[in-house]
Order: structure tokens, then sequence, then C-alpha cells
């Protein structure tokens, strides 16, 4: 299971541990953390706007831009198929490390251009590909046209700036298979308060026409709930986020919502 840290810090104040420190402990707690991992990577990112986009003199896939970046104005040789003038990108400035691809970005010299950084793609960024469409795999990351120019944190600014723990409990310990159900285990280890779960009202006008019942004896308790004019659409930003943090790829509210409910607040005991 994997347990996103910046969700768990909703819930618990965890902010004076490491990663390292955190991870430790909650492993001699006798619930193991397999593996850390960040959900992006990369240093000295900034946003920019494509404010010039021509093609390169001596190249037939190049592009000669000139970009925007809040405190001054790059000129980037890029060969993203999707570069064009008026796009907000992720621009990796001079000395910027991409640890997914092993670069360090410098100033160069492309076909006679000069070249004073990189657009980014996600996937140049560590961003899993699972989570990625075809079109965002093939070049640059298209950021919201209101993305604010000279932002110095992209990866926050997405939602993308997390750390992972890989969590590999033991088969007694189901209690902890689930977000919140995590973060009581921390509280109780490091003996801080966790905030309980937010409460949900419901403003219910409909008559069930049904009945549910469970003859199982294991199962002593069954229910379900009716929703009606359901609109199947993209989810939150926020809903998302989680999701592709937990490991998932977001899909449309209706299927989302029923995956975060399961990892988010379900608890199972084995």
């Amino acid at each position: 299971m994997k347990v996103s840290l910046k969700w768990l810090s909703k819930y618990i104040d965890i902010s004076d541990l490491s990663v390292t420190d955190l991870a430790e402990v909650v492993t001699r707690s006798g619930v193991e953390i397999e593996e850390i991992e960040e959900l992006s990577n990369g240093t000295n990112l900034v946003i920019g706007e494509v404010l010039e986009c021509v093609d390169h003199p001596e190249s037939d896939h190049l592009h000669v831009c000139k970009v925007d970046v809040g405190d001054e104005i790059l000129q980037i040789v890029c060969g993203a198929p999707n570069c064009r003038k008026g796009l907000k990108v992720i621009v990796a400035k001079v000395g910027a490390k991409l640890d997914k691809i092993g670069v360090t970005i410098s100033k160069g010299n492309i076909r006679g251009q000069e070249s004073c950084g990189m657009m980014c793609s996600l996937l140049e960024l560590g961003v899993n590909d699972k989570y990625l469409t075809e079109y965002q795999k093939a070049g640059i990351e298209e950021l919201p046209l209101d993305a604010p120019v000279g932002h110095k944190d992209p990866l926050d600014y997405l939602g993308l700036k997390d750390t992972i723990f890989l969590l590999k409990p033991t088969p007694n310990r189901g209690d902890v298979l689930s977000l919140y159900s995590f973060a009581l285990e921390v509280g109780a280890v490091l003996n801080r308060k966790v905030l309980p779960l937010e409460e949900v009202s419901l403003e219910e006008n409909i008559e069930n026409t049904y009945k549910v019942s469970s003859k199982t004896p294991n199962c002593k308790l069954f229910t379900c709930r009716e929703v009606l004019d359901i609109e199947i659409k993209e989810s939150p930003k926020w809903m998302q986020e989680y999701l592709i943090a937990s490991g998932m790829r977001p899909i449309n509210n209706v299927v989302d919502i029923g995956n975060i409910v399961m990892y988010w607040s379900t608890t199972s005991y084995v």
C-alpha cells in the first residue's frame, strides 16, 4: 500500500520529523516501510510562458523559443512537437538537476543557436508514465492558461510534490490498510493527536424502493445508498492528486469516489 506524506500531514503533525526518521520509527513499531519514493523531482524549476516559437534554421524539427520566466526572458531550443507560442510550461533553468533522466541543465549551443534551459515533460520530472496520456508523454507539459509565470515550485503548483511510503504490513495488520488508519497508527506510535475525518452531511429527499439485508453470519451488516442524477465528469483536482499519490490513475468522478473511499478511510481487520 502507498501512503502520501502530504495527505498524511492533514491528520497528524509530522513536520518535525525527517522522512527517514519517520520511516524508521514506524518500521520499528511493526509496520515495515519497504520503500520511499518521490512522486516527482527536479530542482531550479519555474513556470514560464512561451512568447515566441520559430523553426530552427538548421533543423526540421527543432524550435527556437523566447520564454518568459518572470524575472528574465530565456532563449531555449526545444524539439517537442507541441511547443508553441502562448503555452505555459515548466522550465528547468541552468543548473537544474533532473534525477529521472540523470541530467544537469547547462547553457549550450544547439546547431548554432544558444539554449539557456529546458522545457520539460512530466515524464522527465519523474512522474510515472501510467498517470500520463500518450499526448503528455510525447511532448512538454502544457500548464493551465492561468498558471502564474515565475512561480518557482511548479511541481507543488501541480500537486506533484510529495513523498510516498510503500507499506509492507504483516498479514495480521490489515487495520493499517488505509490512509486514515495508518494516521491512527502513526499517532499511537508518536503519541500525537490525530485529527478526525471530516464530517459529511447528506440531504436526502428520495424514498428508497428496495430492501437490503445480509444472511451471511460473518457479515452482520450490509448497507447501500441510492444516488440519482449523476453527471459523469472529471474529478476535482485535489482528488486526482490524492489518487495519483496512492498509485491510482484518475478515471472519472464515479470511479474515483469509490477508490478514494477505499484507500482513504476504509479499515479492514484480518
